[in-house]
C-alpha cells in the first residue's frame, strides 16, 4: 500500500459530522432569565429591559450607569461604577444577574440594564468568492439539508463558490461538486499566501498542469503558505513540480513564490529552489537493490536515486529498479505504441507522514513501510486504461512479473486497500 493522495490536497480528509445550531428554546432553558424591575442603577432610576436578552448575549452595553457587584444580589458589596453605554462581555449568568468584568474587577450587574449588542451581518457571500469552512461540513448533492451527503469537508478548507442558491454554495471538492450551508462559510481575502486547496479530481501528479520545473535543492521545501507552515521539507533534488498560475492568482501573487503541485501535494514553494530542467542521471547506476533497502525508509541517498529517461516527468527511483522498469517499458510501448506512464516513484519520509495524517490508514502506508520511501515502487495515473478493469492494468498484471515488477494480492480489487496503480519491484 503506497498511500497515493487522490488530488493535490493540502487539504486534510478526516470524517466527521456538520455542526448543529442549538435551538432558542434551548438556550433560553438554561439560562433561566428573570424579568424583574430592580432598583441596581447608581442613578436610582427603575428600569424594566429586556433581561432575558441580555443574559443571552455575550456581548453587552449598559443602559444606565450601574453598579458592579461582588455577587448576583443587590445586597452584593459594590466594587465599581460601570458608566453608561459600556460595552462588556458576559462570562457567567444567573436569575437577572450576569458577570462581567470592568476596571480589572470581575463581579455581578443586573441583566435587566444589559442590552445585547448586536453582531454586525455577515457580508452574504457569492459566486467567485473564497469561503473558509468554519466547522466541518456536509457536501450535498442539492441544496437542501435533507440532500445525499456526498462528503465531509474539513474545518478551515478554504473552496471557491460556484454559485449559490437559498442559503447554500456550490463548491467542489476532491473531484465532487455539491452544496454546503453558505453560514459556515466565511468570505476569506484573496491575499497574498492564503492557503488554498486544490479541488480538481486527481488524475496524476501534474493535474492538468503543463508549467513544469524541478527542484535544484537537496532538500526543497512545500509551505502552506508563503513563509508559512512547512507541509514536507525533504524534497530532493530533481523533483518535478508543477505551478498552478490560476491557484496562485486567486489567493494573490508573492515575488519569489510560487503555487505549486509536487509529490501529490500542493502549496507554496521559493523559486530560488526550482529550475526550469532536471540535472538528474537517466543511467542505472551500480546499486543493488539490497543496499538500497538499507536505507531509511523515506530517506534515500540522493546517488541513490536515478531519473526515468523515457518519463517526461524525469521521475526519480532507485537506481537498481530503472534497469527493470525500461524494459517493462520497452516490452509496454511493443504492446501499445507508448511509454508506460508513470505517476509517482520515490516518496520522502515527510511526504508520507502527511499523507499518514491526511489520508489515514486505509490509503496511505504506515510511514516507514512504503516501498515508494526506497523507490522501489511506482504508481500509474488514476485513469480508466490503468485501472482494475482497464487495458493497461491488466496487461501489466498479467506481464510485469516477467521483469521483476508485481502488483500485490493485497492490493486486488476487493480489498479495503485496492490500488490497481501500485507495482512494486522485486529484484536484486
Amino acid at each position: 500500500m503506497h498511500g497515493k493522495s487522490r488530488r493535490g490536497s493540502f487539504a486534510a480528509l478526516r470524517r466527521g459530522t456538520a455542526p448543529v445550531l442549538l435551538g432558542a428554546a434551548l438556550v433560553a432553558a438554561s439560562l433561566n432569565p428573570v424579568h424583574a424591575q430592580v432598583l441596581e442603577p447608581a442613578t436610582g432610576q427603575i428600569q424594566v429591559a429586556g433581561a432575558a436578552r441580555a443574559a443571552a448575549a455575550k456581548t453587552v452595553q449598559t443602559t444606565a450607569n450601574l453598579n458592579l457587584r461582588s455577587k448576583p444580589s443587590a445586597a452584593g458589596k459594590k466594587l465599581s461604577l460601570i458608566p453608561k453605554n459600556t460595552r462588556l462581555t458576559v462570562t457567567s449568568t444567573k436569575p437577572g444577574w450576569s458577570q462581567v468584568r470592568h476596571a480589572g474587577k470581575t463581579g455581578w450587574a443586573s441583566s435587566t440594564y444589559l442590552r445585547a449588542v448586536p453582531k454586525a451581518a455577515p457580508k452574504a457571500i457569492k459566486r467567485g468568492d473564497l469561503g473558509k469552512t468554519t466547522a466541518e461540513l456536509r457536501l450535498r448533492k442539492q441544496a437542501t439539508t435533507g440532500s445525499t451527503v456526498l462528503a465531509t469537508l474539513p474545518k478551515n478548507g478554504i473552496y471557491a463558490v460556484k454559485k449559490t442558491s437559498k442559503g447554500f454554495s456550490q463548491i467542489a471538492s476532491r473531484g465532487k461538486t455539491g452544496w454546503v450551508q453558505s453560514g459556515y462559510l466565511k468570505i476569506v481575502a484573496k491575499k497574498p499566501g492564503r492557503e488554498i486547496y486544490i479541488d480538481k479530481k486527481y488524475t496524476s501528479n501534474r493535474d492538468g498542469l503543463t508549467d513544469r520545473y524541478w527542484t535544484k535543492v537537496s532538500t526543497g521545501q512545500l509551505h502552506e503558505s508563503v513563509n508559512g507552515k512547512i507541509r514536507i521539507g525533504d524534497i530532493p533534488r530533481n523533483s518535478v513540480v508543477y505551478r498552478n498560475l490560476k491557484m496562485e492568482k486567486t489567493a494573490g501573487s508573492v515575488t519569489g513564490w510560487i503555487f505549486v503541485q509536487t509529490q501529490g501535494m500542493s502549496g507554496w514553494m521559493k523559486t530560488s529552489q526550482l529550475a526550469r530542467k532536471s540535472t538528474a542521471t537517466t543511467k542505472p547506476a551500480n546499486y543493488s537493490a539490497k543496499t538500497v533497502l538499507a536505507q531509511k525508509n523515506g530517506k534515500v541517498a540522493q546517488k541513490m536515486l536515478v531519473a526515468i529517461g523515457w518519463d517526461k516527468e524525469k521521475t526519480l527511483i532507485a537506481a537498481p529498479a530503472l534497469k527493470d522498469l525500461n524494459r517493462l517499458n520497452a516490452a509496454f510501448k511493443k504492446k501499445f505504441g507508448r511509454n508506460l506512464d508513470v505517476d509517482l516513484a520515490y516518496r520522502t519520509r515527510e511526504t508520507q507522514d502527511a499523507y499518514w495524517v491526511e489520508l489515514g490508514p486505509y490509503i496511505a502506508a504506515r510511514p516507514g513501510t512504503s516501498n515508494h520511501g526506497w523507490g522501489t515502487a511506482i504508481d500509474t495515473p488514476e485513469t480508466h486504461d490503468y485501472s482494475f478493469r482497464g487495458k493497461y492494468h491488466k496487461w501489466l498484471k498479467a506481464n510485469s512479473k516477467k521483469y521483476n515488477w508485481v502488483h500485490r494480492k493485497i492490493l486486488e480489487e476487493g480489498s479495503p486497500y485496492a490500488e490497481a496503480w501500485h507495482f512494486d519491484y522485486m529484484g536484486k
